[in-house]
């Protein structure tokens, strides 16, 4: 059983404190007075503590009643600064853009510089996700998912569409017993671009997984493994600098990056920029 007290009840107990009166607090409140006494005497009840000393002329905190107020507001602080952090985003002007992480590193990273160019004055805050589901709740103002859609609901732009293709770091020479280095959750992985071109001998390596295609590329560019090279990525210098096309066949996929969002109309106006903004990035796709 929770012996703790409401919330309510703390809030009220900082406004009567602050205020110095139950009739002042009950009408910052939009309460009555006789629901804010009742409300102190059932906190007092449930502390076993007197906080207040009731007097002719209005009410003062007890020592205790002083101390709980420290901690109370300390407390009530926290929860409302995290509240506005959380989700007071919007009314504050900032847009909520949710990025899958690999696209952010490889694509979105590079041209931050000409959005803020652009748009100097934009609030935006930036999460990132790893895994991108259909299933899973579109977030933010904007989210930035791979997949192939149809997202029910949401008006969904194309970012990207790719040829994968086999790389390995730029100094590797013998590639012939190399791991094939998988990256989980694309559907068009190593299992697809054996099929698609005719090599099942592929699938006899050993391989190793990761999560995201960072890590992936990383590990190819140390000779660990070979990588599933996707194009969008290898124009990131970092990856066109360490990893090199082995030279075997290019396969489109019909999986991509799309942006989402519940309607380019309902959008804030910073939301209404960035959309813009990606439609003239990536209006050739």
């Amino acid at each position: 059983m929770n012996t703790q007290p409401p919330l309510h009840w703390l809030r009220t107990f900082a406004c009567a404190a602050q205020q110095k009166s139950f009739t002042k607090a009950a009408q910052s409140l939009n309460l009555t007075q006789a629901a804010v006494s009742k409300q102190m005497r059932a906190l007092e009840q449930a502390l076993n503590q007197p906080l207040f000393n009731r007097e002719a002329h209005g009410i003062s905190l007890t020592e205790l009643g002083e101390r709980y107020l420290i901690e109370v507001q300390a407390a009530l602080n926290t929860l409302d600064g995290a509240t506005e952090d959380l989700f007071g985003l919007r009314q504050r002007g900032v847009l909520q853009l949710r990025v899958n992480i690999s696209f952010a590193h490889w694509v979105l990273s590079p041209r931050l510089a000409d959005l803020y160019q652009r748009s100097p004055d934009l609030q935006m805050e930036m999460t990132h996700t790893v895994w991108d589901v259909n299933r899973e709740p579109v977030g933010g103002d904007i989210d930035i998912r791979y997949g192939m859609g149809p997202w029910k609901g949401f008006s969904a732009m194309r970012l990207t569409r790719d040829e994968l293709y086999p790389a390995v770091g730029t100094g590797v020479e013998d590639h012939s017993k190399l791991p094939l280095i998988n990256v989980l959750g694309y559907r068009s992985g190593w299992q697809w671009y054996a099929k698609q071109t005719g090599q099942p001998e592929l699938l006899n390596r050993p391989q190793r997984s990761v999560d995201n295609s960072i890590i992936a590329y990383q590990m190819a560019a140390q000779g660990l493994g070979i990588v599933l090279a996707r194009s969008s990525f290898m124009e990131h210098h970092s990856a066109s600098t360490t990893l090199v096309d082995l030279g075997l066949p290019r396969c489109d996929t019909d999986e991509g990056f799309f942006a989402l969002c519940s309607g380019s109309s309902q959008l804030p106006p910073a939301g209404r920029e960035v959309w813009r903004w990606l439609a003239d990035q990536f209006s050739g796709v």
